[in-house]
């Protein structure tokens, strides 16, 4: 590292954010019924250095965290798990710095520049090169400590994009280098963009058309009102009527939704089978796989103009249109009104 670069992490670092991440890894172990006194142990500290985040904490302290939880827990991702319960606020200023910077690009730079805040041995390259632009991550405990200390990097990286950027649209992809350890649907529903495996390196990857779109803060508390919304479309579209595995793969369509996926291509994929035998179990059920996306795109557009505070853009872009008017279109084609009629009759009722 250069000199002028421990010098700008020096002005940065304060109280260790490494420490405020053990901090919130200790306190969800304990919260899991996992005793302190077991988890000071793993972290190689005493038990009040666990609730007091002092300013130096030993560097793979939390992947030791991770590998005694993954030793609890062997069939959860508590990584990801622990990635979704810590606070943002462990970027310490890192935050509010980074909500200041003028587009997604600024930002990640941002994130590069000061990487050795989190840790002295966190590599983070930003490489705008065929596929994709992506922010590569590398640490020995990685290999150390395999992939729970990964995912939990991985997955907080991703928060950061969407919560603290506020650039939800920006992020195309999570790549792994390891092979999943949990159900496939668990990374997708943790990060919410398709994720890969054995890939050559740990990346977040990026839509190059939005690198350049202004860092908006809002756009995090935005983005967790529609997850809500569309958590309940899952709830609208069960049919306890239904055969199992068409139940099954309403709930599915319904988890790609929930990612701004609507087409039969990618609910193939989810369910592991090619779309040919999509079309053909689905007919079997006595259905269409258009009938079953429609149906989808209509009950999450039902459930989202039901929020007063969601544009009409928002909404389309929540459904995966590129325009309110062909939002506009299809909606008139599934319940014979414009959204805003439809609207306008939820108000009517209130």
């Amino acid at each position: 590292m250069h000199d002028k670069d421990r010098a700008d992490d020096a002005k940065l670092e304060g109280p260790s954010m490494l420490a405020t991440v053990m901090t919130a890894a200790a306190s969800y172990a304990v919260q899991r019924g996992v005793p302190l006194e077991n988890v000071a142990a793993a972290a190689g500290l005493p038990p009040h250095a666990m609730i007091a985040a002092p300013s130096r904490v030993p560097d793979d302290a939390v992947s030791r965290i991770l590998g005694l939880l993954q030793e609890r827990f062997p069939d959860e991702a508590v990584g990801l798990e622990l990635a979704a319960a810590a606070p943002l606020h462990f970027l310490g200023p890192l935050g509010p710095i980074a909500r200041r910077v003028p587009n997604v690009r600024a930002g990640i730079e941002m994130f590069v520049h000061f990487r050795s805040v989190l840790s002295t041995s966190f590599v983070l390259d930003f490489i705008e090169a065929p596929p994709g632009p992506m922010l590569r991550f590398e640490h020995p405990n990685d290999q150390a400590f395999g992939p729970p200390s990964t995912e939990m990097g991985l997955a907080m990286g991703a928060r950061a994009m969407v919560e603290v950027l506020g650039a939800p649209q920006a992020l195309r992809a999570v790549r792994f280098s390891h092979s999943p350890t949990t159900a496939r649907e668990r990374y997708a529903d943790a990060l919410a963009v398709p994720v890969s495996f054995a890939e050559p390196c740990n990346a977040l990857v990026f839509h190059p058309e939005r690198l350049d779109d202004p860092v908006d803060p809002e756009a995090g508390a935005r983005l967790r009102v529609l997850r809500a919304h569309l958590e309940l479309v899952r709830v609208q579209l069960e049919h306890d009527e239904d055969p199992a595995e068409l139940r099954r793969i309403r709930d599915l369509a319904a988890r790609n939704a929930a990612q701004g996926e609507y087409s039969a291509a990618a609910l193939a994929r989810r369910l592991g089978m090619s779309l040919r035998t999509l079309q053909r179990r689905v007919t079997e059920l006595g259905t269409s796989v258009s009938t079953l996306t429609d149906e989808v795109r209509a009950t999450t557009a039902r459930q989202l103009l039901s929020d007063p505070d969601l544009s009409l853009y928002e909404v389309a872009l929540s459904l995966g249109y590129s325009s309110d008017s062909a939002f506009r279109k299809a909606f008139r084609r599934w319940m014979g009104q414009s959204p805003a009629d439809y609207r306008r009759s939820l108000t009517s009722f209130a």
